[in-house]
């Protein structure tokens, strides 16, 4: 199975990947159905953003912030 963390890198690499609660079609990135991504803009569905949708939303976010963070 491909983890979350497959998924993102597959996101920032511009390819598809699949895992259980997180997805990309190479360009968007969602969690669950929800768009928390569209290229390199992500959309903060945090407690301090613009809400917190789920704990695993805010991860998925979280991480996502993180590998653009760390690609500069």
């Amino acid at each position: 199975m491909v983890s979350n963390s497959m998924v993102i890198k597959a996101w920032m690499d511009g390819h598809r990947a699949e895992a259980r609660n997180m997805s990309t079609d190479g360009v968007n990135l969602y969690s669950y159905a929800l768009l928390i991504a569209k290229g390199r803009e992500v959309f903060d569905y945090t407690r301090n953003g613009l809400g917190s949708v789920s704990n695993t939303t805010s991860r998925h976010v979280g991480m996502a912030k993180q590998a653009i963070q760390e690609r500069g």
